[in-house]
């Protein structure tokens, strides 16, 4: 009796399912929360962009507001993009003929200007590294070979009994060469000049050069060089020729700068002569120009006796 009255009171309150009207009943009396889904959760909706594609129509959709601001904000970005590439680009300014030529003459000047430093420097260049030298300029590379020179010099003078330094110590030397460099600087301040003569390899005639008072103190200053670096203990040989060329060759450079320079500024035909004269003072095109060496004194024959310096008459 006890199971029979829970099956009575279980059919009573949900009916059979034999009966289609009482199943219907049923379904509407159970609510879409209640009913489990068979995963054992429920089937979320979907919501977001998805959502309203699946929900609205093309109308509704295209007047939603978050998806206009977001037409809105693409447009706008396109706009700011184009109009920055269009304020960047450069432009094209036409310039005169004259203000071509004034830039071309700036331009080559201003090329010249920063070879002609790089010579400079190139001249110049000291390397201050103790011992071996390793990276001097051109002037620090022809004194290091005087100094090796001098030095060999001093040695054979002391070992020669015809010599008038003969078995004198090194330093009494040196003085006396540094008095005689000091002379040559003491007459450039007093505003004498002097006379460098050679025998020039072209003519093989023997060759005057006056020298101004001031070269006069650059060569005793020179001649200082020498001697102190002479003092360190290290032979060091640099190649003349070497120096020679390269000199040559950095001046090449300036010269083509130089020409294009004089070029720009309406001398073409002051260009074209300089462009025939080489470094040996040759006129010559420039394809016919070679590097050449001087030679060595001893080599050259038959050289014509050495001309008497002019000594200017003293006024009573």
């Amino acid at each position: 009796m006890v199971y029979y009255a829970g099956w009575e009171f279980m059919e009573s309150r949900y009916p059979r399912f034999d009966d289609v009207d009482k199943r219907e009943k049923l379904e509407d009396y159970l609510s879409e929360d209640w009913a489990p889904e068979p995963r054992g959760r429920k089937q979320a909706s979907e919501t977001g962009f998805l959502g309203i594609l699946k929900r609205d129509k093309l109308d509704s959709l295209l007047l939603h507001p978050w998806l206009v601001s977001i037409l809105v904000g693409v447009v706008i970005s396109v706009i700011i993009s184009i109009v920055a590439l269009m304020l960047r680009k450069p432009q094209q300014v036409e310039i005169t003929p004259e203000e071509r030529a004034q830039q071309e003459v700036l331009g080559a000047a201003k090329s010249l200007e920063a070879q002609e430093s790089k010579f400079l420097e190139y001249v110049t260049r000291n390397d201050y590294s103790p011992g071996v030298v390793t990276n001097p300029g051109l002037l620090q590379a022809a004194i290091l070979e005087g100094a090796t020179r001098y030095r060999n010099r001093v040695i054979q003078n002391q070992n020669n009994p015809q010599s008038p330094s003969y078995n004198l110590h090194e330093e009494i030397i040196n003085n006396g060469s540094e008095i005689e460099a000091l002379k040559r600087i003491n007459l450039g301040a007093s505003v004498k000049e002097a006379e460098l003569r050679y025998i020039d390899p072209a003519t093989n005639t023997w060759t005057v050069v006056p020298l101004d008072s001031a070269e006069l103190v650059a060569s005793g200053l020179v001649k200082l060089n020498i001697i102190t670096n002479s003092r360190n203990g290290i032979n060091q040989k640099f190649e003349l020729i070497t120096i020679a060329q390269n000199s040559r060759k950095a001046l090449d450079e300036i010269k083509s700068l130089r020409l294009t320079s004089l070029r720009s500024k309406g001398l073409a035909p002051i260009a074209d002569e300089l462009d025939k004269i080489d470094w040996f003072g040759n006129k010559a095109k420039p394809q016919e120009a070679e590097i050449s060496n001087y030679g060595k004194l001893d080599e050259q024959p038959n050289l014509p006796p050495e001309p008497k310096p002019s000594i200017p008459k003293r006024k009573e």
